[in-house]
C-alpha cells in the first residue's frame, strides 16, 4: 500500500503588532457610538439627591465635571462600561496612550485637537495611537499571531 500524507504543524512565532493594533482600532470605532449614546442619555437623566451626593464625592484632584460623568457612567456593569474602564486603567498604566483613547472615544476630539492638548506632534501621536489600539485589542482578546507552518510528509 502506497500512501502519501502531509501533516501541517502550526507554531506561534510572534504577535503581529500592526494587525493587532488594527483590530483595536476597529473595536474602538464599534464602541464609539455606544459610549456617545450612554453619555447623552446620562446627561438627559435627572439625578436624585442621593446620586448627586455620590456623584460629587470622591477624589478632589480630579473634580472636573467630565471626570465625574465618566465615573457615573462607570457604575453600570456591561461591555460599554468595561470598555470605558479599560481606557481609564490604560491611562494609569500608559498615560499618553490612555489619554489619547479617552480624548478620542469619550470626549470625541479630533486628532489635531488631541495632539494640541497632549502637546505632541502628529508623528508622536501616531506612536501613542498604535500602542493604545494594541492594548485595547489585547483587552478584547483580538491579538493576531504570525504562525510558522511546518510540513511533514509521510510516505508509507
Amino acid at each position: 500500500m502506497n500512501f502519501i500524507g502531509a501533516v501541517v504543524h502550526y507554531s506561534v512565532d510572534c504577535v503581529d503588532e500592526s494587525k493587532t493594533a488594527e483590530n483595536g482600532r476597529e473595536i474602538c470605532s464599534q464602541y464609539r457610538p455606544l459610549v456617545e449614546k450612554r453619555i447623552k442619555r446620562l446627561l438627559a437623566t435627572p439625578m436624585n439627591s442621593a446620586s448627586i451626593v455620590l456623584f460629587t464625592s470622591g477624589n478632589r484632584s480630579k473634580n472636573s465635571f467630565e471626570e465625574k460623568l465618566i465615573q457615573r457612567v462607570a457604575w453600570n456593569d456591561d461591555q460599554i462600561t468595561n470598555f470605558m474602564n479599560n481606557i481609564l486603567l490604560l491611562e494609569q498604566y500608559d498615560k499618553m496612550a490612555g489619554l489619547y483613547l479617552k480624548l478620542k472615544y469619550i470626549y470625541d476630539k479630533t486628532d489635531k485637537q488631541i495632539a494640541k492638548k497632549m502637546k505632541v506632534t502628529d508623528r508622536t501621536l501616531r506612536t501613542y495611537k498604535t500602542r493604545a489600539y494594541f492594548q485595547i485589542a489585547v483587552w478584547s482578546n483580538k491579538v493576531e499571531y504570525i504562525y510558522n507552518k511546518t510540513f511533514h510528509f509521510n510516505i508509507d
